[in-house]
């Protein structure tokens, strides 16, 4: 009786396990690695996928085909067409490995709000992922096209390529898909992304002979960043802007300059270990933000003849280094106060964290008081080293007295 008991009590827990009841098997998906959004020309939009071509991407499999394939499908709705891309290909997409999404210019001047909601609710889809506005006159789905001797998936390459150019210089900034909701529906902070322009033909980057040639015909540039009021583009702004954005977030790992040290030589400073603090004040009813940088300095290079070894040499350079971030730095914001009138820094954010109840007062004109708002900017450079030598081969050039 007992075993009986025991034989149905076993059987009825066998209810309760589902199994991998939406298992799918390898070979009946397909695993996207990037999208496009453009507009459409009888529709809203054209959405526009890369799917990974698996063979490709080992070199025992490889036959020198392309590593990816590309499909696009038009509609008036971004979420009806993810779930409608089976009209074009067999296999089911899968994008929870997607690296990252284009959005076209032309689409962005327009309004990016209504973009991202299908992918904020999809649970497939990770906050992991670039986001990059392409210049005109291309398509966004030009950029997943072009070919790549090095990574052959074109945003595997772009991602790796923004993913690096952050972490040594600063020049990517680093917004993710969370990023951009937050600043469309802060009343402090204006939303940006990064932007790349497509060097050459994006016809003759498509092709099998971009991978096959020492200098590819086409490739993709990082140019800066894309500015936006709301959630259309008003603006784009060079990568120096986008080294300066990443400076006041206190997110700048690492970047380089150079200064002029004599007549047109120069003096190139690797900086580390940055640390910057932003605090606000209300002077004569406006909002005054002092920034503070500190970092060092590491000499990459010098084309003077300068001894290095000279306290006085290191202060001037310090002084210079100083001066160059200070006045970047100004001019970006200035740039943003008086062309743009756009905060895309956050500091209507930091206001309110300071003076809660008067930013109250200011939330839905903000842009407009950052327009009239001040700044000062204090920074600190020490440079510590000077790579493996202290004087330069140039300085015994030029002063044959100096000990060798």
């Amino acid at each position: 009786m007992k075993k009986w008991i025991l034989l149905l009590f076993c059987l009825n827990t066998t209810l309760f396990l589902t199994g991998c009841w939406d298992l799918r098997e390898v070979n009946q998906v397909s695993i996207v690695s990037g999208l496009a959004l453009d507009q459409g020309k009888d529709s809203k939009y054209r959405l526009t996928i890369e799917l990974f071509n698996p063979t490709e991407l080992t070199p025992q499999t490889s036959s020198g085909n392309t590593a990816s394939i590309v499909f696009g499908i038009n509609g008036d709705s971004i979420g009806e067409m993810m779930l409608r891309l089976n009209e074009i290909f067999s296999r089911k997409p899968i994008f929870s490995h997607m690296k990252t999404m284009f959005i076209s210019e032309e689409l962005a001047t327009t309004g990016i709000s209504e973009l991202f909601d299908p992918m904020d609710r999809n649970r497939e889809i990770r906050n992991d992922f670039n986001i990059i506005i392409v210049e005109e006159p291309h398509k966004a789905a030009d950029a997943l096209k072009i070919t790549y001797p090095l990574q052959k998936v074109s945003t595997l390459k772009i991602n790796t390529q923004a993913n690096n150019f952050f972490e040594d210089w600063g020049g990517d900034p680093d917004v993710r898909l969370k990023d951009i909701i937050d600043s469309m529906v802060s009343e402090g902070r204006e939303p940006i992304t990064a932007m790349v322009e497509i060097i050459g033909d994006p016809k003759e980057g498509s092709k099998i002979e971009n991978i096959q040639s020492t200098h590819p015909n086409t490739y993709i540039k990082i140019s800066g960043i894309a500015l936006f009021k709301g959630d259309a583009m008003i603006g784009k702004l060079p990568i120096t802007a986008t080294r300066d954005y990443l400076l006041i977030q206190n997110k700048l790992k690492q970047t380089s300059i150079y200064i002029n040290c004599k007549d047109q030589q120069t003096v190139d400073i690797q900086l580390k270990d940055i640390k910057v603090g932003t605090n606000v004040a209300v002077k004569d009813n406006l909002p005054t933000y002092h920034i503070s940088i500190s970092a060092e300095g590491n000499i990459n290079g010098v084309q003077c003849s300068e001894q290095l070894n000279s306290f006085a040499t290191t202060e001037d350079f310090e002084r210079k280094a100083e001066d160059f971030i200070k006045k970047g730095l100004l001019h970006t914001i200035n740039e943003l106060q008086n062309e743009y009138g756009a905060d895309i820094f956050g500091f209507g954010e930091l206001y309110y964290k300071s003076y809660p109840k008067q930013f109250k007062q200011l939330q839905s004109n903000w842009n407009e008081t950052f327009v009239n708002a001040n700044f000062e900017v204090d920074t600190t450079i020490k440079i510590r080293r000077s790579g493996l030598r202290n004087e330069s081969y140039i300085t015994e050039i030029h002063d044959p007295e100096v000990e060798q």
